[in-house]
């Protein structure tokens, strides 16, 4: 399968947090990480009329990414 089906899994995965973030498996790093969770944001903040669920995730995909990263 090469496509995503959508929606979300129940418990986070590398692969959903990069899916999320708009970043590749391969080549993801904390500089990365930290400027695709800021674009996210600004597009979907419920402040800006994004959806609070959304940033949620978002948040969530950043956070674990930061956590399996080393560099």
């Amino acid at each position: 399968k090469n496509y995503y089906k959508g929606g979300f899994n129940n418990k986070i995965n590398k692969r959903e947090a990069a899916l999320i973030l708009g970043l590749k498996e391969t080549s993801i790093n904390k500089a990365k990480i930290k400027e695709a969770h800021k674009r996210m944001i600004m597009l979907n903040h419920p402040d800006h009329g994004g959806s609070p669920y959304l940033t949620y995730k978002i948040n969530e995909a950043k956070a674990f990414l930061e956590k399996t990263v080393k560099y």
